[in-house]
């Protein structure tokens, strides 16, 4: 039987769509700091340089 105090849904458990979407956006982020951390040690450039490298200089999003 159910008890006569419940009313209403139960309390999901878990994170919402929207906390999803979050985690997934700073797990990629993260991964691409660290990327390029490590490319930074290879190449000699600064992971600033590297974002204005692949932003502005290259030009090929054709």
């Amino acid at each position: 039987m159910k008890c006569a105090s419940y009313r209403g849904k139960k309390p999901r458990r878990g994170l919402t769509p929207e906390q999803a979407a979050i985690a997934a956006v700073v797990v990629i982020a993260l991964v691409l700091l660290l990327t390029m951390r490590a490319n930074s040690s290879w190449t000699g450039l600064s992971c600033r340089e590297q974002l204005y490298q692949a932003l502005l200089v290259t030009e090929d999003w054709e």
